[in-house]
């Protein structure tokens, strides 16, 4: 008897396969269909940046931390993951642990071995890693950021219900991923793990974490982008250009919103730099502050960085026989890991680029470092401008101490705090919050209202970068430029009688009294008659002398000639001392002459000595002592006139006029 499917083999009735294996015997089998997750992750992959995945092609090669290095943070975050989190705790706060520090201090390469921790764990849900340097323009924008966690939680087996969901949301809504975040997140993240969480198989572990690295380094969208379906090249045009802060803040929005949904059973670690835009966002009230990390000393990263530098030095040593076995020595090493500033990335260009000895050396070898720092610094609106204001707050000439200048000035400990320098060079109220927040990550910035304490930069290599012009390039600030602009400050702050900003009176007080010094540690009168120009005559011609006398007086802690005077006023003495330095030997210059008699007026009205002219000898004797070095033929003193005065005659006039002098 024949069939309808006689001679027919191989064919296929649905999910059943027919295999006719010989008489009447046939082979049926049935084919299970493709896993759900397989179908919404075809249709989320050309949405991804595969790049962006913790174990992708393009970080074989990322850092990771060194074995035995980064131990105690590692640790530390691991830890936070893996705790349970407290069933009637509804702070969305808690689930979100944040891990930044200065730029270099490892941060991609912990992300990286932690990640690589918790998938080992099954703790791991998802990543992103986020890269300005990447080749891949995907892993810079925000766009990818949610089809690309999405596509990481499919596969897990407890998420299986999710899939569907996800496909529904996709063929419901072609244009998702084209939506703001918080939509993204609502349709391809929430609503399926909403519509899966019935489903979860006690038995089942469910992964905890998702990681997200290098936060700061998202940035706009440009104007010509590739889309991600097609290929085709698109223009896109914005009623308002965004920023590389909106599109952070919009990312951090977006993740409290899944750390608000019940549903979310994941805890976010996430790292970046401590930017303005991402530290205002952590900053805001809430019940529960968020968890930190901040990568400062307390993990000892000089002990970690030590033990980085030998592992590869040994391994540089194991390639070249030749070298000894004590190279490098101990000292050699020390000198790294105190250059480090605790920054890893300054330690791996250090083995990267000059300490290969074969390799051929690059003219920079610091190149990637000098890398980082531009581009941080090229965040600032005005990049040179801050560069100008990095390199005056950094100026040895500033630092605090005892300091004794070629004519006797002693000025007692005056510490240089921020805010003075905030008040001092800013030529707008609010100009050097808009300069300096920028560089968060290079620059310890203290609040507004802290008065003493001082910037502090985090790398030591920073600094040295600023003051190479091979290195830093565009940024490079001349020594002209810099007290070209001090100096403007200076003359606006003395014919104001106030800095741009507003300051309160304890404010006021510590200004003053820092500045009038810093005003004689950096002959800045003398460099300002140096370059006097029309508008700065002016400016100085109409100073307040009389205020600016009285303010004088009120410095405490200054000596000249070894002669300590209790009211301060000897700060007169060394201000109009510098103001003549750049007069002519034979006669003074009008600014030099004004404010030599406003402060003889003070003095007689204050009922001050005042030096008799007979005094005053040649401005050229100075120059001539100056050169010479000679001193102990005629012991001197420089008056208010800038000229020598033997100390013979200062004791003969004090005795029949014994009044206090300037």
């Amino acid at each position: 008897m024949t069939g309808p499917f006689d001679g027919a083999h191989h064919f296929k009735t649905g999910d059943n396969t027919f295999v006719t294996v010989g008489g009447n015997y046939i082979d049926n089998r049935t084919a299970p269909p493709p896993p759900a997750a397989d179908g919404a992750r075809q249709l989320l992959k050309p949405y991804i940046a595969a790049g962006s995945l913790h174990n992708s092609e393009d970080r074989c090669d990322a850092p990771k931390c060194h074995p035995e290095t980064r131990v105690a943070v590692q640790d530390s975050i691991v830890a936070w993951a893996s705790h349970d989190a407290l069933v009637d705790d509804s702070n969305p706060a808690k689930d979100i642990l944040w891990v930044t520090g200065p730029a270099g201090t490892g941060k991609t390469a912990i992300a990286g071995s932690v990640a690589e921790t918790c998938s080992e764990l099954g703790m791991l849900a998802g990543a992103f890693f986020f890269s300005s340097f990447s080749g891949d323009a995907r892993r810079r924008l925000k766009r990818y950021l949610v089809p690309t966690l999405a596509y990481q939680l499919v596969p897990h087996e407890c998420f299986q219900g999710a899939s569907r969901e996800v496909e529904l949301a996709i063929g419901r809504d072609p244009a998702i991923f084209e939506l703001r975040l918080k939509d993204q997140v609502e349709a391809l993240i929430l609503g399926p793990l909403r519509a899966s969480r019935r489903s979860i198989a006690p038995f089942l572990s469910i992964p905890k974490v998702v990681i997200i690295d290098g936060l700061d380094e998202c940035e706009a969208p440009p104007s010509e982008v590739d889309e991600p379906a097609t290929g085709k090249h698109i223009r896109k045009r914005r009623e308002a250009p965004r920023t590389n802060e909106d599109e952070q803040v919009e990312i951090l929005e977006a993740l409290l919103h899944m750390m608000n949904e019940p549903a979310f059973p994941f805890r976010i670690i996430l790292f970046s730099r401590p930017d303005p835009s991402i530290r205002r966002f952590f900053s805001r009230p809430t019940t529960r502050t968020f968890p930190e990390i901040f990568l400062n000393g307390k993990y000892d990263p000089d002990s970690d960085v030590a033990l980085f530098l030998r592992a590869k030095f040994a391994e540089i040593r194991l390639r070249h026989p030749a070298l000894p076995t004590s190279w490098p020595s101990e000292d050699v090493i020390r000198l790294l890991v105190q250059s480090a500033s605790g920054q890893f990335i300054y330690a791996a260009t250090v083995i990267r680029s000059g300490y290969a000895p074969i390799r051929r050396k690059h003219p920079n070898p610091l190149a990637h470092l000098d890398m980082l720092y531009t581009s941080i610094m090229n965040r600032c609106p005005d990049p040179r401008l801050l560069a100008t204001w990095i390199t005056i707050i950094a100026k040895k000439v500033f630092a605090d101490g005892y300091v004794t200048d070629t004519l006797g000035w002693k000025l007692l400990d005056v510490p240089r705090p921020a805010f003075f320098w905030r008040a001092l060079l800013s030529s707008y109220p609010g100009e050097a919050d808009a300069l300096l927040e920028n560089v968060s990550s290079l620059l310890a910035i203290p609040p507004r209202d802290d008065l003493k304490t001082k910037f502090h930069f985090y790398h030591r290599s920073f600094e040295e970068f600023l003051s190479s012009r091979q290195r830093c390039v565009d940024l490079y600030i001349s020594e002209k430029t810099r007290t070209s602009l001090l100096i403007a400050r200076c003359v606006h702050v003395l014919k104001a009688r106030a800095p741009e900003c507003a300051l309160t009176e304890e404010e006021a007080v510590d200004f003053y009294n820092t500045f009038s010094v810093v005003v004689v540690q950096s002959s800045l009168l003398s460099g300002a008659m140096a370059n006097l120009t029309p508008a700065s005559k002016a400016d100085l011609l109409a100073c307040d002398l009389p205020w600016w006398m009285q303010t004088l007086c009120k410095v405490p802690g200054v000596s000249y000639q070894g002669i300590t005077e209790t009211s301060g006023c000897g700060l007169i003495s060394g201000w109009l001392d510098d103001l003549h330095m750049q007069c002519n030997p034979l006669f003074c210059h009008p600014v030099c002459k004004h404010w030599r008699r406003g402060a003889e007026c003070f003095a007689r009205a204050d009922g001050r000595y005042v030096p008799n002219r007979r005094w005053r000898i040649s401005a050229a004797v100075i120059a001539i002592r100056r050169t010479i070095g000679d001193r102990r033929s005629v012991a001197h003193r420089v008056w208010p006139s800038g000229l020598a005065i033997p100390y013979e005659k200062i004791a003969l006039d004090r005795r029949e006029e014994p009044h206090v002098s300037l």
